[in-house]
């Protein structure tokens, strides 16, 4: 039978499978695994699943920081029914599913990847900075089930400035409750990645700050708005009630829709700026050269 595999690494987007059964799959820190978990606790080649008979199994394969089942250390263990372990210092379960559960649950998947490009197609240049912005925020809180937003804008050589809120004023950003918050946008454009965590709870470096707790901020998403060689912008999402994780199935969305807008914020921005020349051209008297013109220089 198929089977969901979840893995909740801190700092990171939990990881999700719907697994075939009959099918093994490696388990570890290398690109090569099939289950990619990217974590200090875990070996390159930490274990291996294996769905076989109604059940799976799980086996270490010599890795450095074990797996454990209930508080205990095993070398092997089996699956029937839904269960919690730990491999290296990430919790992670794995629920048996019936045939038809498996297949709803990755259609759910392509259903989801199909919205995101259909949301995306909507984002055209034409519709302009001030439509672009707002949208791309109300696609992401959509897409990710977050609660709230903003986006950071700013053309070349200009200051970021906040263009769209949602469930938060801007007053609300300079408060002392925001400040965590704060330096997980500033390293969204420092290092021009995301920066995503699922329970800021278990967060090594958000958990300790009070304007987290203090905000009530559960899980928070930070995504760079980014052009082939620069940052424009960063979207940040965040939720204060319990709900479910951030994935990497959602960073991906994510992805999508915000590179789409970075594309179109850019496009709108350039056809303001043509926009904009023409008319003081045309203010005072100078018209843009004529296509018969142009073509008649070139032929002489």
């Amino acid at each position: 039978m198929p089977a969901r595999f979840c893995a909740y690494p801190p700092d990171n987007a939990a990881v999700m499978r719907v697994l075939e059964d009959g099918r093994n799959y490696t388990i570890g820190r290398s690109s090569d695994c099939e289950i990619r978990l990217d974590h200090r606790s875990i070996s390159r080649q930490h274990g291996e699943l294996k769905g076989s008979d109604g059940s799976w199994l799980l086996h270490d394969t010599g890795s450095k920081n074990g797996i454990s089942v209930e508080g205990r250390l095993t070398g092997r263990a089996e699956f029937i029914n839904l269960t919690w372990f730990m491999i290296g210092d990430i919790s992670c379960s794995l629920e048996p599913l019936d045939a038809v559960a498996g297949a709803a649950a990755v259609a759910s998947s392509e259903s989801r990847r199909s919205m995101s490009r259909a949301l995306s197609a909507r984002l055209l240049p034409q519709l302009g900075i001030g439509a672009l912005i707002p949208q791309t925020l109300d696609m992401v809180l959509q897409l990710t089930g977050l609660e709230r937003g903003f986006v950071l804008y700013a053309p070349d050589g200009e200051t970021l400035r906040v263009h769209a809120t949602r469930g938060l004023r801007v007053d609300d950003l300079s408060n002392r409750h925001f400040a965590g918050s704060a330096a997980a946008v500033e390293q969204a454009l420092t290092t021009r990645e995301y920066v995503v965590c699922v329970d800021t709870n278990d967060s090594p470096w958000l958990a300790a700050r009070p304007s987290v707790r203090l905000g009530g901020i559960r899980s928070l998403l930070c995504m760079p708005l980014t052009l082939s060689h620069r940052s424009i912008g960063v979207l940040y999402a965040d939720s204060r009630l319990p709900g479910p994780p951030i994935t990497e199935l959602d960073i991906e969305l994510v992805e999508n829709v915000t590179r789409h807008a970075a594309a179109a914020i850019e496009a709108a921005r350039l056809e303001d700026r043509i926009a904009d020349a023409l008319r003081s051209a045309a203010s005072i008297g100078v018209q843009p050269p004529a296509w018969t013109d142009l073509v008649s220089d070139a032929t002489r």
